[in-house]
């Protein structure tokens, strides 16, 4: 059998169902497939943040993720392509202003697991990943096919934000948007 371009070949559904299949979760194939965004935020400056954990107890604009928290229904999931951070308003939450020419260490953690261990997103460009190099931009394009957060399996992000020209701690509050291919419940089948 020939080798496969994984960047090439291998799409988002691939990478959703050869994860479901491993896991056991055969129905996943049969869900609704969509366009999703979940993010999480916390207002309080601090040098230190875990996001997305303890997000059931926290209500939109904070968090759009609702009563189930950090963990996505039966036969929900979330392939990640992208990864954003942002300050938001420390009064609201609902509106952010731009990063501050902040830089963001993060890990990624799902279930027990961490996925993504001490990635920084440059503000103003990175060098691994893509950027569009403005002040206020820090997103990180995960190239090829992402990371699935499974259903029924908790997630979180911790993060630091950083001054870019120093690389110093700064107490700040901080939020994260996680986008990317979803899968959601389809009742039009039989389950």
């Amino acid at each position: 059998m020939p080798a496969r371009n994984v960047k090439g070949n291998v799409k988002a559904q691939d990478k959703i169902l050869y994860v479901a299949n491993k896991l056991g979760l055969s129905s996943l194939k049969y869900m609704q497939a969509t366009t999703r965004v979940v993010y999480d935020q916390s207002t309080t400056a601090a040098t230190n943040h875990t996001l997305f954990e303890g997000a059931a107890g926290r209500s939109f604009p904070l968090t759009n993720l609702g009563a189930n928290g950090n963990q996505f229904q039966v036969d929900e999931a979330l392939l990640v392509e992208k990864i954003a951070f942002f300050i938001p308003d420390a009064q609201d939450g609902q509106n952010f202003t731009t990063n501050n020419n902040r830089s963001f260490k993060f890990d990624l953690i799902i279930g027990n697991k961490t996925v993504m261990k001490d990635v920084v997103i440059e503000a103003g460009g990175q060098q691994a990943f893509f950027n569009d190099g403005s002040a206020a931009s820090a997103v990180i394009d995960l190239e090829g096919v992402g990371i699935l957060i499974p259903p029924q399996v908790e997630f979180k992000i911790t993060v630091k934000p950083m001054a870019t020209n120093t690389r110093g701690s700064q107490s700040e509050s901080v939020g994260c948007y996680l986008f990317g291919t979803g899968v959601l419940l389809n009742f039009n089948t039989s389950i």
